[in-house]
């Protein structure tokens, strides 16, 4: 895809920044039509070769060459062992180093008054925060989209449970083919060959990913990226938070970040846990008064799920908005030209509140300000689990009560997890390639028919409940396994039937005290409580529809399989299946938690 002509005259060239170590990494210069020095705003990109690399080429570039209409000098920085760049490619990891010199590198150039911002998202959004905490004396502003915080935890795992389909879908579509390409050009091979060898490895990826790679164990064997994505393997090799992911970790370093962030995330982006601990933790730890007043979120509705139609929910902008100029003008404005502009006494969240249809696929949207997140006057609601022994599928008689267990016993609810039978993912929060596995906002009724899917429904709606903010369940179970995992899925039920996920989230059974935690067995048959963060809500569940709950203990292949067997999952092939029991009785009390926004209503 090629940009469109500027609107107005711009120059652009190409110039090698060079890193500490002598490595050269492409950068493409679009200066204003007027000589002087400027500000900087920056991307640092890995996807220039599939989304195009050089002056005025590509989408990426399209997306930030406008601020040259603005005042401001643009970069885009093709990262280390990416397309034209130098050097080999170690994902994540060398970021945080090269961006400190990008950054530090544009502030010294005779076009640059100094001053530096961030921009871009996804993996862009993690070249902003990795080197953001290292604190380079010349960043201003960061604007990190759609991207995460901790990349153990909502990045490669979540809650301790590999990420599989990220995991696999990712490498194969985004940076083999570039890597493939590189190796094959330093041997000289005909483009045409090389042409015929990119074209085979896709070809092969979307044959086997969803059929083939998904299922193969154990997750070490898997031997397509040992060539070209070897950083897949230190994944699978950390299965645990260790000394590996914690110099990555965002969280550990918010006090080193002193500049503010313009965050942007959208309710079913794959990252938006991770955006939302950012956006909190700047807020609090912020390492300084303007880093922490300067910070503000806008989330919208689709993020990398993208649309799914099933339903919509009228237009947010889609991701096209979180990356124009003119969304972030206001911004980089005040904190890199130093513009007297009141950016800082702006909403402090601009949220896109999700209106599900009550029949059809046909929803909608509003825009709404806040001076804090989560709303002021949320309150949390325990909506409990209760059923008579007997919630397997939509046909049984599952139910949420507002009301907590009374005395007296209560028939648990009981399931087989079976890892050669596990429940098939239905939309949610993913990436990447959305055509072999469906993203975004799905009916799950045809998942809801499987006795080893728990659901638990509510009574009809007397009035809208505006469910804004951090959701999470609180579940006790039993399992006749040493490990095991554990599913909750937040779905509203229209007036027609269908129902559709609102959020799902996994956890681990040997995580339950939480992910940075070193790892613990369970006691097979002992009850315990496992807490779900499902993410954060912003959606309206109207009057006549019902909240519902589904608990199971798989989610594939989004989620990596739990065999069952205490072992460490991602390197065993051994499998076992697992009685499940889900208890609900008082000492025992199962339960939603929901994020309550008084006094916001659908237009």
């Amino acid at each position: 895809m090629v940009a469109a002509t500027p609107a107005r005259a711009m120059t652009c060239h190409t110039e090698w920044a060079p890193m500490r170590d002598g490595t050269l990494l492409a950068t493409d210069v679009y200066l204003p039509d007027a000589p002087g020095r400027y500000p900087v705003v920056m991307l640092r990109n890995p996807y220039a070769r599939a989304f195009g690399g050089g002056c005025f080429n590509g989408f990426i570039n399209g997306s930030i060459s406008p601020f040259a209409d603005h005042g401001y000098v643009a970069l885009t920085q093709e990262v280390r062992g990416t397309n034209r760049s130098q050097g080999p490619f170690r994902e994540m990891v060398q970021e945080a180093q090269d961006g400190y010199d990008a950054i530090e590198w544009a502030a010294a150039q005779p076009w640059s008054t100094g001053k530096v911002g961030t921009t871009s998202g996804s993996y862009l959004g993690l070249t902003q925060w990795q080197p953001a905490i290292l604190t380079p004396p010349h960043l201003a502003a960061i604007a990190p989209q759609i991207t995460a915080s901790d990349y153990h935890d909502n990045w490669t795992y979540v809650n301790g449970v590999f990420d599989l389909w990220f995991g696999l879908s990712w490498p194969a579509g985004a940076f083999v083919p570039d890597a493939i390409i590189r190796g094959l050009q330093s041997f000289a091979v005909p483009q045409p060959e090389i042409d015929q060898i990119v074209a085979q490895w896709s070809a092969n990826a979307n044959a086997n990913l969803a059929t083939k790679w998904v299922w193969q164990l154990p997750l070490t064997s898997f031997a397509p990226f040992t060539t070209f994505a070897q950083y897949y393997y230190d994944w699978i090799d950390h299965p645990n938070y260790d000394a590996f992911w914690q110099k990555l970790d965002v969280e550990e370093h918010w006090q080193d970040v002193k500049v503010p962030a313009l965050i942007n995330s959208a309710w079913y982006d794959i990252f938006q846990v991770g955006a939302f601990r950012n956006f909190a933790g700047m807020q609090k730890h912020g390492g300084t008064p303007t880093a922490r007043k300067g910070t503000k979120l806008i989330v919208g509705a689709y993020g990398h799920a993208g649309d799914s139609g099933t339903p919509t929910f009228g237009s947010d902008g889609g991701l096209g908005s979180l990356l124009t100029v003119e969304s972030q003008l206001r911004f980089f404005d005040r904190y890199l030209k130093g513009l007297d502009n009141g950016y800082e006494n702006d909403p402090t969240a601009q949220l896109y509140i999700l209106v599900p249809p009550d029949t059809g696929n046909k929803g909608s949207g509003f825009w709404m300000n806040a001076d804090e997140y989560p709303l002021p006057g949320t309150k949390m609601q325990s909506l409990y689990l209760s059923s008579g022994g007997h919630a397997n599928s939509s046909n049984g008689g599952g139910q949420l009560a507002t009301d907590a267990p009374d005395r007296g016993g209560a028939s648990p609810d009981v399931f087989k997890y079976d890892p050669q039978n596990p429940v098939p993912t239905v939309g949610g929060n993913m990436c990447c390639n959305g055509v072999l596995l469906l993203a975004g906002a799905r009916d799950q009724s045809e998942v809801e028919t499987r006795n080893d899917v728990l659901v638990y429904t509510t009574e009809p709606l007397d009035k809208d409940v505006a469910v804004i903010g951090p959701v999470e369940v609180k579940l006790w179970a039993r399992t006749t396994a040493r490990d095991t995992d554990f599913t909750g899925k937040l779905v509203d039920v229209h007036l027609d039937g269908v129902s559709h996920n609102v959020l799902d989230r996994i956890v681990r059974a040997r995580f339950r005290d939480g992910s940075k935690l070193p790892p613990s067995l369970i006691e097979p048959g002992e009850a315990y409580q496992y807490t779900i963060p499902l993410g954060n809500a912003g959606t309206i569940f109207r009057r006549g529809h019902r909240i519902r709950l589904e608990i199971s203990s798989s989610s594939f292949p989004h989620y990596d399989r739990n065999l069952n067997t205490g072992l460490i999952n991602e390197w065993t092939h051994k499998i076992e299946v697992a009685t499940q029991t889900v208890l609900h009785d008082q000492q025992h009390p199962s339960r939603l938690v929901l994020s309550i926004a008084p006094g916001v209503k659908a237009p």
